[in-house]
This record gives structure tokens, C-alpha cells and sequence, in this order.
């Protein structure tokens, strides 16, 4: 499976992409009440959301283009989320 881990984040691009048990919950619905270290990560993670999170740290990176790449492959309705385009439009 392909992470972030795969990329060589520094620890301030952890900090930066939310890097912790609570946003994990958070960003994914994943709780988990140990330590999250990258070998517990890979393990609860799915391959769309290891993709959310690549796609995250490109951004930090300001590698649109490489960043782009990673959003495309998630589904429609993520791209979206993850873009931050999360509002709901109700016509009155």
C-alpha cells in the first residue's frame, strides 16, 4: 500500500497533514486509542485514505501537480472534501 511513509515526511510535514490519533478520527473515522506511529497507521488505513493524505502532503509541498494526481484518484465526492468545497447549497 501506498503512504505518506513512502515520501519521507518530515516531522513538521506530521504536524502539518495532522499526523494523530484524534485527526484520524477526525479526517477518517478511524479511533484508535494507542500511539499512532506509521506501522499502526498502515494497518488501520484504507488506500483511498492513504491517498487523501499523500494528496495532503503535496499540498503542504506546494507540488500542485503531484498533489493533483493523488485527488484524482479518489472519488468524486472526496476530491471535493478534500479540496475544502465540503458546503452543502440549499436554494431558497
Amino acid at each position: 500500500m501506498e503512504t505518506i511513509f513512502d515520501f519521507n515526511p518530515t516531522a513538521q510535514e506530521l504536524i502539518d497533514i495532522r499526523f494523530d490519533a484524534f485527526s484520524l478520527c477526525l479526517k477518517f473515522g478511524i479511533d484508535t486509542n494507542k500511539e499512532l506511529t506509521p506501522e499502526l497507521y498502515k494497518e488501520l488505513i484504507s488506500q483511498e485514505n492513504a491517498y487523501y493524505d499523500i494528496a495532503v502532503l503535496f499540498e503542504f509541498r506546494n507540488n500542485q501537480d503531484k498533489a493533483n494526481e493523488y485527488w484524482a484518484k479518489l472519488p468524486k465526492e472526496l476530491q471535493s472534501v478534500g479540496l475544502g468545497f465540503d458546503c452543502v447549497e440549499i436554494a431558497i
